[in-house]
């Protein structure tokens, strides 16, 4: 954590010393932010059968070694910790709700589910899928959200809300892209294999949309909420309604919501 996140924390557990004992196990008394959140994962998906201890050194795992192939940074690749950072920054910066970097670790299950399924997708590509899919459905149980282990995450991500995501199996989401509660980013049901969307960096969708099959999703598109996408979309695109009409494309450096206050 950034000094003044933990800071923060301390000045928290005095405020409402009810917390103090969850301040200090989640964040005061980890030596480093990757213990800090490798503790936080393990207590989330910890059963009568697993424990959160046998989490903990797994993740630690995960985290460690990843970090070791940090010089990969495309989506699904390198630090577990450098990502989660990075989706921590996200959060705080696009969130006007958000009050603090550490109201958003402890407390936004979207961020909490998507450092999860990081874990899980190192899992699957280092040949462990049943442990992988085991994350995956602790997940689902915890967090109400189903990402695939095999869906490849980029860094500065924002899950708002997060409760009925579905991400499915092949499905890539770029850099510094937004998904609200509801989005589907899933297959169509007539293709195998290569099937779901490929979003490009800093595409937002909106609440409830589907974006369904192997399509691409051109980078800085918005696509509002409910919208069904089974097309691919250029880049800066802004998509709206059931059947995602474009209705407008936006100039480079343009907002969206100077298009729609147009309309």
């Amino acid at each position: 954590f950034p000094r003044t996140s933990a800071q923060g924390a301390q000045e928290l557990a005095i405020k409402e010393p009810l917390l103090g004992g969850f301040l200090y196990s989640k964040i005061l008394n980890q030596p480093t932010f990757e213990r800090s959140l490798a503790f936080l994962l393990a207590t989330k998906l910890a059963t009568s059968t697993i424990l959160a201890s046998q989490w903990n050194d797994l993740i630690i795992d995960a985290i460690t070694t990843s970090a070791e192939e940090e010089q990969n940074k495309s989506p699904g690749a390198g630090s577990i910790a450098a990502a989660a950072r990075a989706d921590l920054e996200a959060i705080k910066y696009r969130d006007p709700a958000c009050p603090s970097y550490v109201h958003a670790f402890l407390f936004y299950k979207g961020f909490q589910g998507l450092q999860a399924q990081r874990v899980s997708h190192w899992l699957w590509g280092h040949k462990r899928k049943v442990l992988a899919c085991m994350v995956q459905s602790s997940i689902s149980e915890t967090f109400g959200m189903d990402l695939h282990p095999g869906a490849k995450f980029g860094r500065g991500i924002m899950i708002d809300h997060a409760t009925g995501i579905v991400v499915g199996e092949t499905a890539v989401v770029d850099d510094d892209c937004s998904l609200f509660h509801g989005v589907t980013l899933g297959g169509t049901g007539k293709e195998a294999g290569d099937r779901h969307p490929k979003l490009q960096k800093r595409v937002t969708v909106g609440a409830h949309a589907s974006v369904l099959g192997n399509i691409t999703i051109g980078h800085d598109t918005k696509i509002g909420a409910s919208a069904a996408i089974l097309h691919d979309l250029p880049p800066r695109s802004v998509v709206v309604g059931h059947k995602g009409i474009i209705i407008a494309k936006r100039r480079k450096g343009e907002k969206a919501s100077a298009i729609m206050s147009k309309l």
